[in-house]
């Protein structure tokens, strides 16, 4: 299983890790960017790649 972390001081909310995910893991919640189905995680790491603000790490747990 996969985790993904945001970093939220990190985070600016572009958004790109939302649409780059092809599990649809993360969403935006309010005013910042969330894990909202962790469980489906695929390791892929796309989100973290996409980032610009290199806020998104992906652990194996």
């Amino acid at each position: 299983m996969f985790l993904p972390k945001i970093a939220d001081e990190k985070c600016k909310q572009c958004g790109e890790c939302i649409d780059v995910c092809p599990a649809d893991v993360l969403a935006a919640n309010d005013s910042k960017t969330v894990v909202a189905n962790a469980e489906d995680c695929l390791g892929c790491e796309s989100c973290v790649s996409v980032c610009p603000e290199e806020a998104i790490q992906v652990e194996e747990v």
